[in-house]
């Protein structure tokens, strides 16, 4: 007795031979639309995400050019060494510049430096006879074997000056700080015209 089978693949032996044909082409689209309906899903995967780095525009600023007029100010020289010392040549050198110069050995007799600023000078040797000194700055000055007959000092500063050896016969003294002068002697001073202490303004 021929067996039924429930099977879409149905046994050649229960099918006559025309019909094979027919059942075998069926058992194919049988076949073809179990493998279409059980095919794995294919996700097609999206290409790997790529880093999107946005750059932001990058600006160049320039920096501000400040243009800046430089005003070079020349300030005129009014009391300078090298024009100063050619006071000496008419022999009034009044509130002249002579710091630090060198006047060692030089005749500078009856010349007027009242009121000039002499401080650091150097007179060794020189001879100053009736030179005026007159409230001139004379701080850390060298008079060093200097003749200084009948000179002027009224109120000068006389501050760490030197007479080692200075003649001062005749010289006036008045109203000046002695305290602190150096290498002077009472033999010097006994030679002096006239001589106060500062703060005595007016000499007899």
């Amino acid at each position: 007795m021929p067996v039924l089978v429930t099977h879409p693949f149905v046994s050649l032996m229960t099918v006559k031979p025309r019909s094979l044909g027919a059942l075998l082409a069926l058992a194919l689209l049988s076949a073809c639309a179990n493998e279409a309906s059980v095919a794995p899903t294919t996700v097609a995967e999206a290409p790997p995400a790529t880093e999107t780095t946005v750059e932001a525009p990058t600006t160049t600023v320039q920096p501000e050019v400040t243009t800046t007029t430089s005003t070079t100010t020349t300030v005129p020289v009014t009391t300078t060494t090298v024009l100063d010392i050619a006071c000496i040549k008419t022999t009034t050198c009044q509130y002249a510049n002579l710091v630090g110069v060198d006047f060692s050995r030089l005749k500078l007799d009856f010349v007027d430096f009242s009121v000039a600023n002499m401080v650091g000078a150097s007179f060794v040797g020189t001879n100053l006879t009736n030179s005026i000194f007159i409230r001139t700055d004379l701080s850390a000055v060298n008079f060093e074997g200097a003749t200084l007959k009948n000179v002027d000092f009224t109120a000068a500063v006389l501050d760490q000056a030197s007479f080692k050896g200075a003649n001062l016969e005749g010289a006036v003294l008045c109203d000046v700080d002695l305290e602190t002068v150096l290498d002077l002697t009472k033999e010097q001073l006994d030679k002096v015209k006239k001589f106060k202490t500062k703060g005595k303004v007016y000499c007899p």
